[in-house]
């Protein structure tokens, strides 16, 4: 029993890893002769577009580190438990759970950030208030480009500038107290005795796991703030799918027109049953692309994008990861 004990995590680990691999590729719809193939043609530009998305996605992880110790300075402040999430770390919680998004379900990528940054102290309170501010700047930040999309499509400008003004000056002067509400809702979640009781259970192994009622709020200018930083990281991912989409062909599209055609297949995509958005996102990948560069073009893209977005996933995760490895090393040499 007690080797069984001792093997039970690294074939439980095992498993989980064959599953998330299993997923990934099923997610890539290409054959492995294909894949082959097209990478020894592929030229230089599509590297460095693949290269500049893996950046894209260390800001978005970045991000999220700042949130996660933004809303938890209240909590620490108060005296309650957790400590302050370093960068490096943090983006190693992000980047390790970020590829179980490719199993079923579509939360696998947010319960394994919730196991392993509850391993790291951080309470749980402020896991779920980051996640959900996370969330909602995210799909702010491509609303946002998807109305440029909208504009290069011939919305009138003026309609969608007054539109997008009104609607942020509401939600400034109004933001203390949506706050307000949405902190006295998570309160008496935190009291429900159901959920505490399966949040008890579910973090039993990494200490207090109980859901404080402590208020995990950010400040209206934190939130504005990040929002901005969402903004230029998305800024980011819109060069990185104008430098793939000019790989392919001689004939460019617009940047904000490569960076709302990405932003608004992604929102899309959110309303797809399938792992990834599966399906939806390379669908209006094909129209919005198939309007400036042919229908080939566009289609041959929506295909390679898949992979080209697993490949800067693996790449921040093995950049992540050798970072991770010198800084063992380096503190094993200094003792």
């Amino acid at each position: 029993m007690a080797v069984l004990r001792r093997l039970a995590p690294a074939v439980l680990k095992a498993v989980f890893l064959a599953v998330i691999v299993f997923f990934i590729v099923r997610n890539i719809p290409l054959k492995l002769s294909d894949i082959t193939s097209f990478l020894l043609k592929a030229n230089l530009e599509f590297y460095a577009s693949m290269a500049l998305f893996a950046l894209f996605l260390m800001l978005q992880a970045g991000i999220w580190v700042l949130i996660v110790n933004a809303v938890g300075r209240e909590g620490r402040h108060s005296g309650e438990g957790g400590v302050k999430l370093r960068l490096l770390p943090g983006l190693q919680i992000f980047i390790n759970s970020q590829f179980a998004k490719y199993i079923p379900g579509g939360f696998w990528n947010y319960a394994g950030r919730i196991v392993l940054a509850s391993r790291a102290g951080v309470p749980l309170n402020v896991q779920f208030s980051a996640i959900i501010y996370e969330n909602i700047l995210l799909v702010s930040a491509a609303l946002v480009y998807a109305l440029m999309l909208a504009i290069t499509l011939g919305t009138p400008p003026q309609l969608v500038v007054i539109g997008v003004l009104a609607l942020g000056a509401l939600i400034y002067f109004y933001y203390p107290r949506i706050t307000a509400w949405t902190g006295s809702l998570f309160l008496r979640a935190s009291n429900w005795k159901l959920l505490q009781r399966a949040i008890r259970k579910f973090s039993k192994p990494f200490g207090d796991g109980s859901l404080s009622g402590a208020k995990a709020l950010l400040t209206r200018n934190q939130f504005f703030g990040y929002l901005a930083c969402f903004l230029g990281s998305h800024f980011v991912m819109g060069i990185a799918f104008w430098m793939l989409t000019s790989s392919f062909s001689g004939e460019h599209i617009g940047l904000f027109y490569a960076a709302g055609t990405f932003a608004t297949s992604w929102l899309l995509g959110l309303f797809s049953p399938l792992p990834g958005g599966l399906g939806v996102r390379e669908g209006f990948l094909v129209y919005f692309l198939s309007l400036r560069l042919g229908a080939d073009t566009a289609l041959h893209i929506s295909v390679i994008a898949r992979l080209w977005n697993i490949m800067a996933e693996v790449a921040f995760w093995a950049v992540i990861q050798s970072l991770s490895y010198l800084k063992r090393k380096v503190k094993v040499y200094e003792t």
